[in-house]
């Protein structure tokens, strides 16, 4: 009686492991373009619309067919520890978003990023199905073992 009832117990620990982290491999972090978004959201806005929207622009430049590139730079900086001394790190993104003559956005270039999780089984399925087959054999090995007992 013991025995069954402690093998029914480690069943079910062992599947409720190996499901977790079946699951949990299957997600992933990307690092998604904003190019897209904000071409979406400023193609075909007014100058003045983009303006009241983020506020104005870094700097102004020519595009060369007679309208404007509004530039906004965005500085970050993150502090990291190395051997008890702080070192800064500084990273700029760039976002244009391009005017014609007629002050109305036609084009946004961007190296802006964001990031996301998301659920990716071609990428990760992979991996998760390995670790959970990995898993299923030593459980069943654990099982034969407890009940050979």
């Amino acid at each position: 009686m013991f025995l069954s009832t402690n093998t029914k117990t480690f069943k079910s620990i062992c599947l409720i492991l190996s499901c977790s982290i079946l699951l949990m491999s299957c997600h992933t972090t990307q690092y998604v373009s904003l190019q897209d978004e904000y071409n979406a959201k400023f193609n075909g806005k007014t100058y003045t619309e983009i303006v009241e929207l983020v506020g104005p622009p870094d700097r102004i430049v020519p595009d060369g067919k007679g309208g404007e590139i509004m530039v906004y730079e965005l500085k970050k900086q993150q502090g990291y520890d190395v051997n008890g001394s702080v070192n800064l790190l500084e990273s700029k993104n760039q976002t244009s978003i391009y005017v014609d003559e007629n002050k109305v956005c036609y084009k946004v270039k961007s190296d802006d990023v964001k990031v996301k999780k998301v659920y990716d089984p071609g990428k990760t399925l992979g991996l998760g199905f390995t670790i959970f087959t990995v898993l299923l054999i030593t459980t069943a090995m654990a099982i034969s073992s407890l009940d050979s007992e």
